[in-house]
């Protein structure tokens, strides 16, 4: 498949999309004001189309972002929007009771008019989960009880004696979760499979060099890139539908890209954000980096829209997906600039992979 401009479509072997984007909060301003830029962002996002807007869970300024409570704060962006999806990237579930979540994501559920997407994560920062009295050691393992907990009380099980059971009710919800997959090989196909399983959802972040001995080669994939591949198809392999109403596998992954007609000037203006990133990096190598290079190790795609929507194309772990993520990482630009790339990622980069809006573009 290509499509109008000439550029090979294997991004989702040619099939629709849908396309979302992760909202990252790491500016160092007061957080009442990154809370009023995030709904101003969404409601930008649903006029040019997107169909769902992510946010992520970091504690304590963890990552240097201000969102403790997504859902929260997903709930004041109900109340500005009424179409574009809205998801967590991901909640770390382990940290949490899955009772209270449940309910707090049925409530949010039905004040959105069914919106939600609830992505669950076991989070990668050791801080929080001394924070929580809970041992990181034991992730995986709480991961699956909390998951496997999740799933029966929005399936409506009885709670206790009494038979009571979730209030309110979310009919849809169960069957808009996602799972985020570990980055640890040992256990990330299995967690895949088991995703498939239960009918969920597999949520795959952004393939960057930090996890791998080698950085892009010259031609081809990464080995992230490859790595996300194969878990993909683990899933889909292990794939069943729970409810026998047709349901079908659903993938999300992540790439940074950041469109610009001239690759020199994005590089201009991401040059801040990576040199605050690389001040806060625990490896030193990372610190070490000049820009390009550690552009280049993130796995971030700067340029004009044409060129990232190739590198997308042959990105094989988006052959295969139902739905793409973009983040304009690495360092988060203000909010003039965001405005910027969240126009140019709906009208300019995501049309020449296929992706067409469901709704009518509005001016922004």
């Amino acid at each position: 498949m290509t499509t109008s401009a000439g550029i090979g479509v294997g991004l989702a072997d040619g099939r629709p999309f849908r396309l979302g984007f992760l909202l990252h909060l790491d500016h160092d301003v007061d957080p009442a004001r990154a809370y009023r830029e995030a709904v101003d962002l969404f409601v930008a996002a649903e006029q040019l189309g997107y169909d769902s807007g992510w946010v992520i869970q970091r504690h304590f300024r963890q990552g240097r972002e201000h969102v403790s409570s997504p859902l929260v704060l997903l709930a004041a962006i109900a109340a500005h929007t009424r179409r574009i999806g809205l998801g967590t990237g991901v909640l770390v579930l382990p940290l949490e009771d899955p009772l209270k979540v449940a309910e707090d994501a049925a409530t949010l559920d039905l004040l959105s008019g069914g919106r939600l997407e609830l992505g669950v994560g076991s989070g990668p920062f050791p801080g929080a989960w001394t924070a929580f009295g809970k041992d990181i050691a034991d992730r995986h393992a709480l991961f699956e009880s909390s998951v496997a907990r999740l799933h029966g009380v929005l399936e409506g099980e009885a709670l206790n004696d009494l038979g009571e059971v979730l209030h309110p009710p979310a009919p849809g919800l169960r069957r808009r979760l996602w799972q985020a997959t570990t980055s640890d090989p040992r256990w990330a196909g299995p967690a895949a499979a088991a995703a498939a399983r239960a009918g969920d959802g597999l949520q795959l972040s952004r393939a960057t060099g930090w996890q791998d001995s080698a950085l892009r080669p010259a031609l081809g994939p990464t080995v992230a890139q490859q790595r996300q591949a194969e878990l993909i198809q683990t899933y889909r392999s292990a794939w069943v539908d729970p409810w026998a109403v047709g349901g079908s596998p659903r993938v999300q992954v992540s790439r940074a890209v950041y469109p610009h007609p001239d690759r020199a000037e994005a590089l201009r203006r991401v040059t801040p954000g990576v040199r605050r990133w690389q001040s806060w990096s625990p490896r030193a190598a990372a610190r070490e980096l000049d820009v390009d290079a550690y552009i280049e190790t993130d796995g971030a795609l700067l340029g004009p829209s044409e060129q990232i929507a190739a590198a997308l194309a042959a990105d094989p772990a988006l052959r295969d997906i139902t739905d793409l993520l973009i983040s304009f990482v690495p360092g988060v630009p203000d909010h003039t600039e965001h405005l910027r790339l969240l126009t140019a990622g709906a009208r300019e980069l995501a049309p020449l992979l296929g992706w067409h809006s469901s709704s009518q573009l509005l001016p922004v």
